[in-house]
């Protein structure tokens, strides 16, 4: 039997599949619920940090270049990337 996929990776947009476990979760929630990866999880802190002015853009981009950074992502994800790496 197939798992339907019932989430969508808020990084790269990739559909997947959360268990009900993690949806559920009344305390802290599991990166499984916000993202398909843990290493889109940790693009998501990055730029979550960045965008609410607790990171500097320098500190971001240093971040971001040791990240697998998705080929493809939403387009507000890649419009802030893009902003980071900007020269």
């Amino acid at each position: 039997m197939s798992e339907y996929k019932n989430a969508v990776c808020a990084v790269c947009g990739a559909g997947y599949r959360v268990c009900a476990a993690c949806r559920n979760r009344k305390t802290i929630k599991s990166w499984r619920t916000i993202t398909d990866s843990a290493e889109c999880y940790k693009i998501y802190m990055i730029l979550h940090d960045y965008t609410a002015g607790f990171i500097t853009r320098e500190s971001a981009r240093r971040m971001l270049e040791s990240c697998i950074l998705p080929s493809v992502m939403q387009e507000h994800i890649e419009a802030v990337v893009k902003e980071i790496m900007a020269p």
